[in-house]
């Protein structure tokens, strides 16, 4: 019995203060993925960053409530 091919898809979201640059992260977590399905299976992989701390104010635009 074969099984019809499927597309998982997994979210991951982690909080850092290292030093290393979120593509070092990035880098390292597909090379893991990589070895875990194999490399020809990785259909995509993204590294995306948002900053957690609040831009500082210059004048013309304020926070809304």
């Amino acid at each position: 019995m074969t099984s019809d091919p499927m597309l998982v898809k997994i979210e991951l979201a982690f909080k850092t203060t290292e030093d290393q640059s979120a593509d070092a992260f990035g880098d390292r977590i597909r090379e893991a993925v990589g070895m875990i399905v194999g490399r020809d299976a990785l259909e995509e992989f993204r590294v995306r960053t948002l900053p957690l701390n609040q831009p500082k104010s210059k004048g013309g635009l304020r926070p809304v409530d």
